[in-house]
């Protein structure tokens, strides 16, 4: 027997003929050595790739963490924009009411914008309502067959206190800013009329209506139907007249509405 081999022997199932391989030692610890290798190496790789992609996940999130910072960078830069519009609006809508700018307003505006970096809608909402309160929205639409005059006075001739819209009867009369109704009848002159305080000093009257939907009172948002317009009183055709009081002097409505 060769001492430097070892046998394998095979047995069919069958048993008619088995088969005898003699393998070398050396060629079997060659083979052994190969598997053993393969495997380490095998080993190495998984563990190698397995480092691999955690650091592809770590990747990943460090990538998703920057996305992030980005965007509330972008958020931020949108925030401080629309901050810087809304102080430039309120500074117009101030000078649109007359109303100056004192030490002491700056002062509220700088507190205000400070409570509004730190989360607080104080700014946001005082201008809301200060917008609000503008009356921009058209009660009618319709051709203007008298504008706006001043006169020496009430009694005045070239006088006219408001803008007459000419309309159909029954066409809705909308209220043209928010506020409350503080004046819902009849009037000589006027006819059915309706008068709306919306703060900061100004107030609408809408008048020679054919039917009023509101009374004293009612709180009426902006573009709320609050009338249907006709002739009544003093009027020769239906038309709606409208006027804007600021601090009880008649101003020319066009310089609010938004055409």
């Amino acid at each position: 027997m060769d001492k430097g081999k070892f046998s394998i022997i095979i047995v069919p199932h069958d048993l008619k003929r088995t088969r005898t391989y003699r393998i070398p030692y050396a060629l079997f610890y060659a083979v052994v050595g190969l598997v053993a290798a393969g495997l380490i190496v095998m080993i190495i790789f998984v563990a190698s790739y397995g480092s691999l992609l955690l650091k592809v996940r770590e990747g990943l999130i460090y990538k998703s963490h920057v996305e992030e910072l980005e965007k509330r960078q972008e958020q931020m830069g949108e925030l401080r924009r629309n901050l810087a519009e809304l102080r430039s609006m309120n500074l117009q809508v101030r000078r649109m009411l007359g109303l100056g700018l004192t030490p002491l307003d700056r002062l509220a505006m700088e507190r205000a914008q400070k409570r509004k970096e730190e989360g607080a809608p104080a700014l946001r909402t005082e201008q809301a309502a200060m917008l609000r309160a503008i009356p921009t929205f058209w009660p009618v639409r319709g051709f203007i067959t008298n504008k706006f005059r001043e006169g020496a006075s009430s009694r005045d001739s070239l006088f006219h206190g408001g803008i007459d819209i000419a309309v159909d009867s029954g066409t809705p009369v909308r209220a043209a800013a928010s506020g409350y109704v503080t004046e819902a009848g009849w009037k000589d002159s006027y006819g059915y009329c309706v008068q709306i305080d919306h703060g900061y000093g100004i107030k609408t009257l809408y008048a020679h209506n054919e039917m009023l939907v509101v009374i004293d009172g009612e709180r009426v948002e902006q573009g709320e139907i609050i009338a249907y317009s006709g002739s009544t009183g003093k009027s020769t055709a239906p038309h709606l007249h409208f006027q804007v009081t600021q601090n009880n002097v008649l101003v020319d409505p066009l310089k609010y509405l938004l055409q």
